[in-house]
């Protein structure tokens, strides 16, 4: 006889996220954005991800900073 499992939750991927905080997931976001082209701006960030404009005003310019940081290439 053949029985089927469920496969595993996705509960620890969900908390591993959420345990980031929010400059830093609005950093990765900046960079994801940057890499694909996109210009980001407050707007084109409020529209592509799910931080309010209060958010972006208030950690904008600290995860820009992250996100430039993180972007910088070291070549030898």
């Amino acid at each position: 006889m053949i029985t089927f499992q469920q496969p595993p939750a996705l509960a620890p991927m969900t908390a591993a996220i959420m345990s980031q905080s929010i400059v830093d997931r609005m950093a990765d976001k900046m960079l994801e954005m940057g890499m694909n082209g996109t210009a980001v701006t407050k707007e084109s960030l409020f529209e592509h991800s799910d931080f309010t404009l209060e958010q972006i005003d208030q950690h904008g310019p600290e995860a820009s900073n992250l996100a430039r940081s993180r972007a910088v290439r070291n070549v030898a």
